[in-house]
């Protein structure tokens, strides 16, 4: 019997070479590896949750090595169903054919084709595939495939959703610092509450959920569409060497945490060490959220998206989306990994820095027989800029007060009067 990534190899060549076109080329498999477009890339594919695996629904995930980038590996998630678990296969390459192997081939030429487009091209032309949409991949080389849809029965509708809406909004900011990334979107119907997102960049490198999605079409009852995009930095973009210092600097944060009594000797010591100051204060500001989230979010506790910031030039912003920074959003990508290498008790103390995990457990402390949090709603806090000034931060708090007043509910635990903004 040939193993289900054997299999999904088998069939993904012959479509390939049944196709030919823009997707020509000599192929070349051996067991579980499969060279396609004149040998310019690898696949392999490996099965995921394989003990919970169900008759007809098969997690397989199909890693493509770019040998002309450096042998960067595109991991791309596909969930394959069918009557059985054969057919489960045969639809896993199908998604792989109709929604992935575009965007690859498409970043390999440098041009669209097999239904995928470029994004984000100014004047371009969208019958040939260049469209000003950039599908929230600003300022990217990045090339979308088409939606896969399951369960929805109206042909228009994946036409409605067109490249206006962002359906790879915060891929950017999440990816690590390699220089080209995939990614893939979904977007199902949620109950009566419309459309909700789930976004995973590299695999599952990186996982976000907008449980609110504005689509600007009516839901079905029943549905989702599937679409991926390849997406690089450009080649002599900052970004990725910036990245790669944030990483370094969440981790070193991360780590070495418990080894101060508090946190402003830990930020003096590693900028003694070489650590940027203004990247340390992102990490400080921004990642302990992601890290405080990754300890409490099974609660029930509805976080807020936003924060809100007071910046050095005086001016206060109310509503930044959190994921909208890539020290946060890196962070929520890291925490499982640091949750892993860390004692229990250093990520915890890690985790209740934050001024969000400070609110949580002062109302733990004040009901500890009565931990149900479903209901409870924290409102955006105050992140400042480095060397903000006082005027700026008071208005930037009269502005969270001022949001707090106005959202609260009689079942809402009341917002503490003191300006919980910063832990000292």
């Amino acid at each position: 019997m040939i193993a289900f990534p054997e299999k999904l190899l088998e069939l993904i060549e012959s479509a390939v070479v049944r196709h030919g076109g823009d997707l020509g080329g000599w192929t070349r498999r051996d067991a579980d590896r499969l060279q396609l477009f004149d040998g310019r890339v690898t696949l392999r594919a490996e099965v995921h949750d394989e003990e919970s695996q169900r008759d007809g629904v098969i997690h397989i995930h199909v890693l493509t090595t770019l040998h002309e980038h450096d042998d960067q590996v595109l991991d791309a998630c596909l969930m394959g169903m069918g009557r059985d678990n054969d057919a489960a296969v045969a639809n896993a390459a199908v998604l792989w054919i109709t929604c992935v192997a575009g965007p690859v081939k498409s970043f390999l030429d440098n041009r669209p084709i097999c239904m995928t487009c470029q994004a984000g091209v100014q004047g371009g032309d969208a019958s040939a595939g260049y469209l000003e949409g950039d599908y929230g991949l600003t300022g990217l080389r990045a090339y979308v495939g088409p939606s896969y849809a399951r369960g929805i029965d109206d042909d228009n509708l994946p036409s409605a959703i067109d490249e206006n809406k962002p359906w790879f909004r915060f891929a950017a900011e999440a990816a690590a610092p390699r220089r080209v990334h995939i990614a893939k979107s979904i977007i199902s119907v949620n109950g009566r509450n419309g459309w909700q997102r789930n976004l995973e960049v590299d695999g599952h490198e990186v996982s976000h959920h907008d449980p609110e999605w504005p689509v600007g079409v009516e839901a079905p009852q029943f549905g989702y569409l599937t679409r991926f995009a390849v997406f690089a930095f450009p080649q002599n973009s900052n970004e990725i060497a910036r990245r790669k210092e944030l990483e370094r600097t969440i981790l070193h944060f991360a780590e070495h945490y418990s080894d101060f009594e508090t946190v402003d000797q830990l930020m003096a010591e590693m900028a003694r060490l070489g650590f940027d100051a203004e990247i340390v204060h992102e990490v400080e500001s921004f990642s302990t959220i992601a890290f405080g989230r990754a300890l409490f979010q099974h609660f029930g506790i509805e976080y807020p998206s936003t924060v809100i910031r007071a910046r050095r030039d005086g001016t206060v912003e109310t509503d930044v989306p959190l994921m909208s920074m890539p020290a946060y959003a890196r962070a929520c990508a890291l925490a499982g990994q640091l949750r892993a290498m860390m004692p229990k008790e250093r990520f915890q103390a890690l985790c209740c820095y934050n001024a969000e995990s400070n609110v949580i457990l002062k109302v733990m402390n004040a009901r500890p027989d009565q931990l149900d949090f479903s209901g409870f709603k924290l409102f955006p806090c105050v992140v400042p800029d480095r060397g903000v000034s006082e005027n700026t931060m008071n208005r930037a708090i009269a502005a969270m007060n001022e949001m707090a007043q106005s959202g609260r509910t009689k079942s809402q635990t009341p917002t503490p009067k003191k300006p919980w903004w910063k832990i000292w």
